[in-house]
């Protein structure tokens, strides 16, 4: 592994000032209230998506076996993500982190960075997965297969190189190892890390847009309902924040890389990229988990809030013609309809006005002529044979 003292006493040829302005990525304060809330927000909706899979359709998939080791891969990487800002140097120049706390950064970068490649590799997967429920045929379809394979790919390439960034692996983060051979993210040459580190940014944009376009298929069609519209358009609203979260990292990557000793003082331009990446994960995560709970959201809402308002009015029977006139027994005329205030006087007046008590069902010479079977019957039954049970009809 080639020595890094001669690159960093170069650097103290020109050392950044201990005392200048910090910017505000680097503060703690903004490390953890930028990625904390959002990554709360992705466990609820995988544990919302887990519940209505497994518990209410029962119809879980790989898809949802996949957002599962995203979840836990994202987990380890806030894990290292916080170990790095409370035990590493991460906001402080390199130059001026003792032996002892750089490595500690180095073995909490190394699980943020593993955790990384595994989440971002598995929460792509997982949404292919699950388009690939919805496309049952067409080149969307294939779409999916050929990006399916490639993603796979990519994810087995980049987590071999974040898992073993050097022979042996602790050689990554003890720098006094001199036996040890780092490649790519190892930073045992410092291009090799520039190239590996941009490379990754890139293709890891590409593959966000790819699977941001897909569904987009699905929104110029012709004819969609207006909550339809507006499920997708947030849907796609979520997408977009991956996709613009995914090129400002490479944009990070690029302007940090230009110069050779600038890009080693990781430590001090590393957080605004790693709040970046682990937003761009929980959003992935969300927008991956959202179509699936959403809808029984919805329901639940329904159910809460009142949504329809009913008015109930009251209509009162005219007597049948006593007589035996045309409307005897089958024609009826209804009562204009009244305020609810004008029934409730009227209720409350009645028995005051009338000097007797109201009269009952039986008093009623419409349901007494039914009961006493004065009114002819109309109702007509008819008695067919049952058809014989076959295997093609009735099966149970």
């Amino acid at each position: 592994m080639p020595d890094l003292s001669s690159v960093f006493a170069e650097m103290m040829k020109n050392p950044p000032d201990p005392n200048g302005p910090i910017p505000i990525s680097n503060l703690p304060e903004t490390m953890y209230g930028a990625v904390l809330p959002f990554f709360i927000i992705s466990w609820i909706a995988v544990l919302s998506r887990l519940y209505v899979r497994f518990w209410v359709i029962r119809e879980p998939g790989w898809d949802d076996y996949t957002i599962i080791m995203a979840a836990l891969a994202n987990l380890s990487c806030m894990v290292g993500y916080i170990g790095s800002v409370e035990n590493g140097g991460m906001g402080t120049h390199i130059l001026y982190l003792t032996q002892a706390r750089f490595r500690s950064t180095m073995i909490w970068l190394y699980v943020s960075s593993g955790g990384y490649a595994v989440t971002s590799t598995f929460v792509k997967v997982s949404l292919l997965c699950q388009y690939l429920r919805i496309f049952r045929a067409g080149k969307i379809r294939i779409t999916c297969y050929v990006l399916l394979v490639l993603v796979s790919l990519w994810g087995f390439a980049y987590c071999f190189l974040s898992f073993f960034p050097c022979i042996p692996i602790r050689g990554f983060w003890d720098r006094t190892l001199t036996t040890a051979k780092c490649y790519g993210l190892g930073f045992g040459d410092i291009k090799a890390a520039k190239t590996s580190f941009i490379s990754f940014a890139a293709m890891n944009m590409a593959f966000d847009i790819a699977i941001f376009l897909i569904p987009m298929v699905e929104y110029v069609k012709l004819g969609l309902g207006r909550k339809q519209v507006v499920a997708l358009t947030g849907l796609l609203t979520l997408g977009s924040v991956v996709v613009l979260m995914s090129i400002l990292r490479l944009w990070t990557a690029v302007r940090n890389h230009q110069d050779t000793l600038a890009s080693m003082d990781f430590t001090w331009w590393f957080p605004l990229t790693l709040i970046i990446s682990c937003i761009e994960l929980d959003f992935a995560i969300i927008c991956a988990s959202l179509p699936i709970f959403w809808p029984k959201v919805v329901v639940y809402l329904a159910q809460i809030f009142v949504t329809n308002e009913v008015h109930v009015t009251h209509h009162s029977r005219l007597d049948d013609d006593a007589d035996g006139g045309p409307r005897s027994g089958r024609d009826y005329e209804m009562d204009v309809s009244r305020s609810w205030r004008e029934s409730s006087e009227e209720n409350l007046t009645r028995a005051a006005s009338l000097g007797k008590t109201p009269k009952t069902d039986y008093s009623d010479p419409f349901v007494v002529d039914h009961v006493v079977g004065k009114v002819q019957e109309r109702t007509q039954v008819v008695v067919e044979p049952v058809p014989k049970k076959t295997w093609w009809r009735y099966r149970k």
